[in-house]
């Protein structure tokens, strides 16, 4: 006998429904938080929530609709940081976040590594894995919250160091630990071209195991949403 919408408890089912007929209350009040888990669109794209990703939607509808793109507008990209939730409308400025606050200098570990496009992806994907999973990539330790394992790295200079490549550089992290992950958009090898067009043939693609990608991408982070403990 409780309202969907403002959760007031009537007296009888016909005052329920006839209060949430004229008060238009047949649906839950968005604006309460304890619904936040429940809704896949706030764990598609990472650094926004649900009504930011919804009015961009209804933007695009609407320019569907008219014709006329003088007024036209991108939408801002949104990079956000591998180690918080600090987003930057540039990688450059990201990365910069990311060596200043964090000590963690990807350009520098991609150049060191000489990690390809794909081996970058990979390597993204898997440290993104272990922050949501609250564990160090180095020493593999688990901690109660992000924040505890972004500090113990931090302290301990794990930072810049990572479990051996064979811990990462796997078919499994192909996948994105977050839909539309703009970080994995902007990411390239353009300043090893020459080498990466001579070593074309060694792009781990086709040469690696994807004999079991269904049931690595069914058991993905993704797969949490349909867990009931899963936070935001």
């Amino acid at each position: 006998l409780q309202c969907l919408y403002c959760e007031k408890t009537f007296r009888d089912k016909t005052t329920l429904k006839d209060h949430m007929r004229k008060k238009q209350h047949r649906r839950i009040n968005s604006k309460n938080h304890e619904y936040d888990k429940f809704y896949t669109i706030n764990y598609l794209e990472l650094g926004k929530n649900w009504e930011e990703v919804q009015a961009e939607d209804d933007r695009e509808m609407t320019e569907e609709q008219d014709d006329d793109w003088s007024d036209w507008q991108d939408h801002p990209v949104c990079v956000v940081c591998l180690f918080c939730e600090k987003a930057k409308d540039t990688t450059e400025k990201l990365q910069h976040h990311m060596k200043v606050a964090h000590q963690f200098d990807f350009p520098k570990l991609k150049s060191e590594m000489g990690l390809n496009f794909y081996q970058q992806v990979k390597l993204v994907n898997f440290i993104r894995r272990e922050i949501h999973q609250c564990r160090c990539s180095k020493c593999g330790e688990t901690f109660s919250s992000k924040a505890d394992v972004v500090n113990h790295m931090t302290e301990t200079n794990h930072m810049m160091s990572l479990l051996e490549r064979s811990a990462w550089d796997q078919p499994q992290y192909y996948f994105p630990t977050y839909e539309n992950d703009a970080l994995l958009c902007s990411l390239s090898d353009c300043e090893n071209e020459s080498v990466a067009d001579n070593q074309a043939t060694d792009i781990p693609v086709i040469a690696e195991d994807i004999s079991n990608l269904e049931t690595l991408k069914q058991s993905s982070i993704l797969n949490c949403l349909h867990h009931p403990d899963t936070k935001n």
